[in-house]
């Protein structure tokens, strides 16, 4: 998703008054880096390290893109750079530009300002496709950091597989990391949709997305509910009773290994290779798995029909004519 930002006639000339010097290191710059961590989150922990107000840190990155744009508040949304931005924040971090992507989805060449003029940054009030999700409190402690560092995360929750936690982003002081010691089919169901997304990038993401959204029709309705999902509930205790919170976690296995069956037919589909006869195939052994969650197949596989009817068939390519003979 690129973001896509409306300029300001004031932020535009100041752009073009201002000349800019060569970006310094810090001088503490190495900090350790928290996987996934939002823009925000990271550079308030660099600008606290060397005791810059947070404000005139981005200012040091770059000027506002829109008129009266503010830096905004790390704990609530994230900020956007562009090139020359993220740039200058590589230089001031002693790290590379490739390492800060990797460790900061915000960062990454989809996500960037758009434009390759001076240095810009925008601070949106929505972030969409972003939502902040608490870090894990043992990866901050490991980290020697703060556990008020943010995730920037594509849904409101998130899983630590390293220390088999459930994140998300409440706030309220009660609200807690939930153990997922007892679930350890969570923890692998996240290792399981990393590796699909890793494989299949954008796509892998998709099927991972319609997967999730077929799950949670089938938990608005209790009759469609396996009885696996109410045993995870109970494992919860007391954090179970919460259904809005715990409701993503209980399917996220099953949501898994649909999204899976999903990328497996999206695959032939698109390669042009899937016939009518394999498509009813695909069909059949999907009832067969929603067999075995113990779900009432015919009305599970309704929903599954509507998603195939959206990805129809492809017509297979046509052979090239053979070269005449000399």
């Amino acid at each position: 998703m690129a973001a896509a930002r409306e300029s300001g006639s004031g932020a535009a000339r100041s752009r073009r008054t201002k000349t800019w010097r060569p970006a310094r290191r810090l001088g503490l710059s190495k900090l350790a880096f928290i996987g996934g961590e939002s823009t925000g989150s990271y550079t308030q922990r660099l600008a606290d390290l060397n005791t810059i107000p947070y404000d005139e840190f981005w200012h040091m990155l770059g000027v506002p893109l829109r008129k009266g744009g503010v830096v905004g508040d790390p704990l609530c949304s994230d900020g956007y750079l562009n090139r020359a931005a993220l740039e200058r924040l590589a230089v001031m971090s002693n790290r590379p530009v490739a390492q800060l992507q990797f460790a900061l989805p915000n960062l990454r060449s989809h996500r960037l300002v758009e434009g390759d003029g001076p240095p810009v940054w925008d601070w949106p009030w929505d972030g969409r496709g972003c939502f902040l999700v608490r870090v894990c409190a043992l990866c901050a402690q490991t980290k020697g950091t703060s556990p008020q560092a943010y995730l920037a995360s594509d849904a409101t929750w998130n899983v630590c597989a390293r220390h088999g936690r459930w994140l998300d982003n409440r706030r309220e002081a009660e609200a807690r990391a939930i153990d997922l010691t007892a679930l350890p089919e969570v923890v692998q169901a996240h290792r399981l949709r990393l590796q699909l997304e890793r494989r299949l990038g954008a796509g892998g993401r998709a099927m991972f997305a319609d997967a999730y959204a077929l799950a949670s029709c089938w938990w608005n309705i209790p009759a469609l509910n396996p009885p696996v999902w109410q045993a995870r509930r109970r494992v919860l205790g007391r954090a179970g009773r919460d259904e809005l919170r715990v409701a993503p976690l209980l399917f996220y296995p099953e949501a898994v290994q649909l999204a899976q069956a999903l990328a497996a037919r999206e695959r032939r589909r698109l390669r042009r290779t899937l016939t009518e006869e394999e498509d009813d195939s695909w069909l059949e052994q999907a009832a067969l798995l929603v067999n075995e969650w113990r779900m009432p197949v015919a009305e599970v596989l309704d929903l599954v029909r509507i998603w195939a009817v959206q990805h129809p068939l492809l017509p297979r390519p046509r052979r090239a004519e053979p070269l005449p003979a000399d």
